[in-house]
């Protein structure tokens, strides 16, 4: 199956992406894209994690959905698409979102984690779960027609360096994309991990324009405040108050049915094994 992939990587790299053991965090547009790249790499363990259900707004960007798939879990889907492939890859999906009660857990024992978040906050707390546990990191960012990807080490600099988190009413803003720049993103991230492999571990924040068909490299300094790779205090790790997004609810479903799904007047109820409450971008 690896044939032509091994005329370019080489049996040496292949081997060590087959043993690889990756987290996905998010199976969204990106999510989606860096899942399905990594299946067909050949990487050996892949966990994806995403509490949200599918919706007919995020069919059009994504490598995975269907209309069929709408109102079932995003992360069972992504799993069951991604075995489709047939690569050998052992998968495994989590209903569940990043927050400070499971980040550490998540990424410990992990050879890379793949942000495909669309939530700051959640990221941040990704964050500073890899730099604490010494797992690099790679971030993926999508505004419109224009992203970002950062490959994260524990020497820094990270992403608390340059991001603060969203705490204001007004941060719950839908940002729109196409799928052209998701896989441009998606294949940066990825290519990232590749060279890191080959010892070639990328420098910066690169940032592609997908209308004016460009590729910068932008220097980013580590911050000597910063409070995870600097100062390692990981002050995320204790919680980070959000408006929008998943958020982790107590609440008793009235019916076994998963998962199970209810519209309330300030969100929506999502519940799996664990509830959450969908805050925003409604």
């Amino acid at each position: 199956m690896f044939t032509r992939q091994l005329l370019v990587l080489g049996p040496e790299l292949q081997e060590r992406i087959f043993s690889l053991n990756v987290l996905v965090a998010g199976c969204g547009a990106l999510g989606t894209a860096t899942l399905e790249m990594l299946t067909r790499l050949g990487v050996g363990k892949i966990t994806v994690i995403d509490a949200d259900i599918v919706e007919v707004s995020n069919i059009h960007r994504t490598h995975f959905f269907k209309r069929e798939d709408v109102g079932k879990p995003k992360a069972e889907v992504c799993v069951r698409r991604a075995r489709e492939i047939g690569s050998g890859t052992q998968l495994e999906a989590i209903l569940d979102i990043v927050d400070e009660t499971n980040a550490e857990s998540l990424v410990k024992g992990k050879d890379f984690v793949f942000d495909a978040l669309d939530s700051v906050n959640s990221r941040l707390i990704l964050n500073d779960a890899c730099v604490k546990n010494g797992v690099p990191l790679i971030y993926g960012g999508i505004s419109g027609e224009y992203g970002s990807a950062m490959y994260v080490s524990e020497d820094g600099p990270c992403l608390s360096c340059f991001m603060t988190p969203m705490e204001q009413v007004d941060s719950c803003e839908t940002i729109g994309t196409t799928v052209t720049t998701v896989t441009l993103v998606a294949s940066l991230q990825v290519q990232m991990m590749v060279n890191a492999l080959r010892g070639e571990v990328p420098k910066g924040l690169y940032y592609v324009d997908g209308r004016g068909l460009s590729l910068q490299a932008l220097d980013i300094k580590k911050n000597s405040l910063c409070e995870a790779c600097s100062l390692h205090e990981f002050r995320y790790l204790k919680g980070i108050k959000t408006n929008c997004g998943l958020i982790r609810v107590k609440f008793e479903p009235p019916s076994l049915e998963r998962p199970f799904v209810t519209r309330t007047s300030d969100g929506l109820i999502i519940c799996h094994e664990n509830c959450f409450k969908k805050l925003g971008r409604e």
